[in-house]
C-alpha cells in the first residue's frame, strides 16, 4: 500500500464523490417516492424494516441518518398511515421496536421492485463493474470502522 497518500486530496475528492452519488440516487428515488405519497425518508425507513424484522427507533436513525426525535416522529406518521407497527418494551418504556404491516411490506416490495427496475435501466452496470463498486465500497467501510451502534 502506498503511504504517501494525500488525505486531504481524498477527503474532499471522496467526500463530494459519495455526497454526489448520494443526491443522485436521491435524485431516482423521488418520482418513485413521490408516486406512493411518501417521502425519501419515510421510503428508505420502510425499506430499513423490510430488510430487518425489528428494529428500534434508534437503530432505525442510525441505518437512515436521522436523529431521535425526529425518526421518532416520522416513525409514528408511518403507523398513522398504516406502514408500520411500533410497539413500547415492557423491560425498559424508552425503547420502541417498529416492525412493518402487511401494507408496509407490500408497498415497500413494490417500491423496491421499481427501483430495481429503474436502477437497470439508468446505470446499466455489468456484473465486474458492480462487483468492483461494492469491493471497494466495502473496502472503504472496513477502513473507516466507526462504530454506529
Amino acid at each position: 500500500m502506498e503511504e504517501n497518500m494525500d488525505y486531504n486530496l481524498i477527503n474532499t475528492e471522496l467526500s463530494q464523490l459519495l455526497r454526489e452519488t448520494y443526491r443522485k440516487t436521491d435524485a431516482l428515488l423521488a418520482p418513485i417516492s413521490d408516486k406512493y405519497g411518501l417521502t425519501i425518508m419515510k421510503v428508505k425507513t420502510l425499506f430499513e424494516l423490510g430488510k430487518n424484522d425489528d428494529l428500534t427507533i434508534g437503530d432505525i436513525g442510525v441505518l437512515v441518518g436521522m436523529a431521535g426525535g425526529n425518526i421518532s416522529n416520522l416513525c409514528k406518521a408511518l403507523e398513522k398511515e398504516g406502514y408500520v407497527s411500533r410497539k413500547r418494551s415492557e423491560k425498559d418504556e424508552r425503547i420502541v421496536t417498529v416492525r412493518l404491516t402487511e401494507k408496509g411490506k407490500k408497498i415497500i416490495n413494490n417500491i423496491v421492485e421499481e427501483i430495481s427496475e429503474k436502477y437497470k435501466k439508468q446505470i446499466k452496470l455489468t456484473n465486474e463493474e458492480y462487483n468492483s463498486i461494492i469491493k471497494s465500497l466495502n473496502l472503504l467501510n472496513e477502513k473507516l470502522n466507526v462504530e454506529l451502534m
